[in-house]
């Protein structure tokens, strides 16, 4: 089976100039994701969709190919992910077509091959059309508000009254931005990377997901890596 990664890694970003090169732990936000895909035992093909000759670079000595710089039409603040997707599958449509598209954010660097190899094999073995990683949401939009006409007013307005406890709401996910999978067809067919059947990877306590948007998001990385080894043990023997 053709399985094919994308990493969309644009040189445009208004949290962090650059952010898909800069440096967490020394090493370049870019070189994590490479380096998961290259590690995964089912992804056979690693193309990195940028629009800059910088990081065009990086991501080949990294190990990842670069057949295109991506066009400016598609590169700006304003373009989404799924233009770079579909743009890279039409490059490829007469010489690659693959069954399995796999998108890997460089703004994830906790992620794992495991990770990657999970999301895919769901995929296989369902009907799906897509697997998301995903977390359990703590803040519900049942217990949320909106600000309107000066006073505060419930997110839902029909609010049943079995959801007031915490205890009782039902469970809320929300994309944690690790990895996205889905079949080539459901994009065809759907002109979506997730189709009407989502399955959720879901994420476990003792794995770390986060998105970095912004300064805050790499300090708290940093400090994260720091204590890598000592926050895995103690979720082991938890």
């Amino acid at each position: 089976m053709k399985i094919l990664a994308i990493i969309p890694a644009r040189s445009g970003s208004k949290g962090i100039p650059l952010k898909n090169i800069q440096k967490l732990a020394g090493k370049p936000l870019l070189e994590y994701t490479i380096e998961s895909a290259k590690n995964s035992k089912k992804i056979n093909k690693i193309v990195v969709s940028t629009d800059s000759l910088k990081i065009s670079k990086l991501a080949k000595f990294c190990g990842a190919e670069i057949p295109f710089l991506r066009p400016k039409n598609i590169s700006g603040s304003k373009s989404s992910t799924i233009d770079a997707i579909k743009h890279t599958l039409k490059y490829f449509s007469n010489q690659y077509v693959p069954d399995i598209v796999v998108i890997l954010q460089p703004t994830s660097p906790f992620r794992t091959p495991k990770m990657i190899d999970t999301a895919i094999r769901l995929l296989e073995k369902s009907n799906a059309t897509s697997v998301v990683s995903v977390s359990k949401g703590k803040l519900h939009p049942y217990q949320s508000y909106f600000y309107e006409d000066n006073f505060l007013k419930p997110f839902k307005n029909n609010r049943e009254k079995k959801y007031y406890q915490r205890q009782q709401l039902p469970d809320l996910f929300y994309e944690n931005g690790t990895v996205y999978a889905f079949w080539n067809k459901t994009l065809q067919k759907f002109d979506s990377i997730y189709g009407p059947r989502i399955k959720p990877l879901v994420a476990k306590k003792d794995e770390i997901h986060v998105d970095i948007d912004n300064k805050f998001d790499l300090f708290v990385s940093e400090m994260i890596l720091m204590h890598w080894k000592k926050y895995q043990q103690k979720f082991k023997k938890s």
